[in-house]
């Protein structure tokens, strides 16, 4: 399993996924909370599922896998100070460029969540997600290490 942390000033999105990329579960926290996140995953994967519940956005606890290999980090505002927690935490982190990922995010969301049929017939530039999508720009983070280590072989 794989965590995606897309940082940010206030908030961070997450997301957790298979080594694969599949999307397991997302949310965001506040940047004030991390150090409560990061203890939440550095425990046991079988407690996560209370812990994890009042950051959730997307996504189904029932496909967690056994273990988290490593963290894949946007190396955005705020990437050193979540590096630094990471590393107090024992968490491998992997940085990862997020230029582009908030445009990634609208559309992996629209993916995961169909637009009504009235947006459809806009132009796709026009659809706005009805949230924050933070969880899906950590996911295409984790998207995007996910390619690089395939590519590396």
């Amino acid at each position: 399993m794989i965590l995606g942390i897309d940082p940010g000033r206030s908030k961070i999105g997450w997301a957790l996924a298979t080594l694969k990329g599949n999307l397991i579960l997302s949310g965001t926290c506040l940047a004030a909370d991390m150090d409560v996140f990061l203890s939440v995953v550095k425990c046991p994967v079988d407690q996560w599922e209370k812990g994890l519940a009042r950051w959730v956005c997307e996504g189904f606890f029932s496909a967690f896998e056994p273990e988290l290999e490593y963290v894949a980090l946007g190396d955005g505002t705020g990437s050193r100070e979540i590096a630094v927690r990471c590393a107090q935490f024992g968490l491998k982190t992997v940085r990862v460029d997020e230029k582009g990922t908030t445009m990634a995010a609208r559309d992996l969301y629209w993916r995961f969540h169909r637009p009504a049929w009235w947006q459809r017939c806009l132009p796709r530039s026009l659809w706005v997600p009805p949230r924050d999508v933070d969880d899906f720009a950590a996911w295409a983070i984790l998207l995007r290490s996910v390619a690089k280590s395939a590519e590396n072989g």
